[in-house]
Protein backbone atom coordinates (compact mmCIF):
# COMPACT_ATOMS: atom_id res chain seq x y z
CA UNK A 1 0.00 0.00 0.00
CA UNK A 2 1.03 3.39 -0.49
CA UNK A 3 -0.46 5.96 1.28
CA UNK A 4 -1.92 8.73 -0.59
CA UNK A 5 -3.08 11.37 2.10
CA UNK A 6 -1.54 14.82 2.70
CA UNK A 7 1.08 14.53 5.74
CA UNK A 8 -0.20 17.53 7.98
CA UNK A 9 2.25 16.71 11.15
CA UNK A 10 6.07 16.81 10.00
CA UNK A 11 5.83 14.50 13.17
CA UNK A 12 3.63 11.96 12.25
CA UNK A 13 5.44 11.09 8.94
CA UNK A 14 8.71 8.54 8.31
CA UNK A 15 11.30 9.61 6.13
CA UNK A 16 12.87 6.56 3.57
CA UNK A 17 16.54 6.63 2.79
CA UNK A 18 16.29 4.40 -0.29
CA UNK A 19 13.96 6.30 -2.89
CA UNK A 20 12.66 9.08 -0.57
CA UNK A 21 9.34 7.67 -0.18
CA UNK A 22 7.41 9.66 2.86
CA UNK A 23 4.87 7.68 4.29
CA UNK A 24 2.68 8.53 7.29
CA UNK A 25 3.40 6.92 10.90
CA UNK A 26 -0.62 5.26 10.58
CA UNK A 27 0.30 2.89 7.66
CA UNK A 28 3.84 2.80 7.99
CA UNK A 29 3.32 1.12 11.81
CA UNK A 30 1.20 -2.02 10.63
CA UNK A 31 3.83 -2.83 7.79
CA UNK A 32 6.70 -2.94 10.39
CA UNK A 33 4.52 -4.31 13.20
CA UNK A 34 3.73 -7.30 10.55
CA UNK A 35 7.25 -7.94 9.39
CA UNK A 36 7.10 -6.01 5.89
CA UNK A 37 10.21 -4.29 6.88
CA UNK A 38 10.23 -2.66 3.19
CA UNK A 39 9.58 0.39 1.43
CA UNK A 40 6.00 0.32 -0.34
CA UNK A 41 7.07 2.26 -3.20
CA UNK A 42 10.20 0.98 -4.26
CA UNK A 43 10.27 -2.47 -1.83
CA UNK A 44 14.40 -2.01 -0.50
CA UNK A 45 14.44 -2.87 3.28
CA UNK A 46 14.73 -0.40 5.51
CA UNK A 47 17.71 0.27 7.34
CA UNK A 48 18.38 1.23 11.06
CA UNK A 49 18.80 4.84 10.92
CA UNK A 50 22.55 5.16 11.74
CA UNK A 51 22.91 2.97 8.51
CA UNK A 52 20.43 5.12 6.74
CA UNK A 53 23.00 7.96 6.65
CA UNK A 54 25.62 5.27 4.54
CA UNK A 55 22.82 5.52 1.93
CA UNK A 56 21.66 9.26 1.94
CA UNK A 57 24.89 10.61 1.74
CA UNK A 58 26.49 9.56 -1.81
CA UNK A 59 22.58 10.28 -2.91
CA UNK A 60 22.92 13.80 -2.00
CA UNK A 61 26.38 14.76 -3.35
CA UNK A 62 25.12 12.66 -6.56
CA UNK A 63 22.62 15.92 -6.89
CA UNK A 64 19.47 14.20 -5.20
CA UNK A 65 17.03 17.11 -3.96
CA UNK A 66 15.19 14.62 -1.69
CA UNK A 67 18.21 13.47 -0.65
CA UNK A 68 20.11 16.77 -0.20
CA UNK A 69 17.00 18.14 1.82
CA UNK A 70 16.67 14.97 4.02
CA UNK A 71 20.81 15.66 5.30
CA UNK A 72 20.19 19.08 5.62
CA UNK A 73 17.68 17.91 8.50
CA UNK A 74 19.62 15.57 9.97
CA UNK A 75 22.69 18.26 9.84
CA UNK A 76 20.17 20.86 11.74
CA UNK A 77 18.60 19.09 13.94
CA UNK A 78 21.74 16.89 14.76
CA UNK A 79 20.79 13.33 14.19
CA UNK A 80 21.84 9.99 13.17
CA UNK A 81 24.88 10.81 14.90
CA UNK A 82 25.40 14.21 13.24
CA UNK A 83 26.98 17.44 14.98
CA UNK A 84 24.41 20.10 14.40
CA UNK A 85 25.93 22.23 11.55
CA UNK A 86 23.17 25.41 10.55
CA UNK A 87 25.39 26.48 7.72
CA UNK A 88 26.07 23.22 6.27
CA UNK A 89 21.80 22.32 6.18
CA UNK A 90 21.73 25.91 4.71
CA UNK A 91 23.95 25.00 1.79
CA UNK A 92 22.23 21.50 1.67
CA UNK A 93 18.50 23.06 1.62
CA UNK A 94 19.60 25.65 -0.82
CA UNK A 95 20.76 22.75 -3.24
CA UNK A 96 17.88 21.17 -3.05
CA UNK A 97 16.02 24.08 -3.59
CA UNK A 98 17.90 25.16 -6.36
CA UNK A 99 16.46 22.17 -8.17
CA UNK A 100 12.83 23.26 -8.15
Amino acid sequence: PICLEPILDINGSVDLACCGYKTCRDCQEPLTRTGKNTCPLCRARYLPELKQLGIIRPKAAAGKAWAQCRLGQLYYYGLSGLVEDEEKAASLFRSAADQG
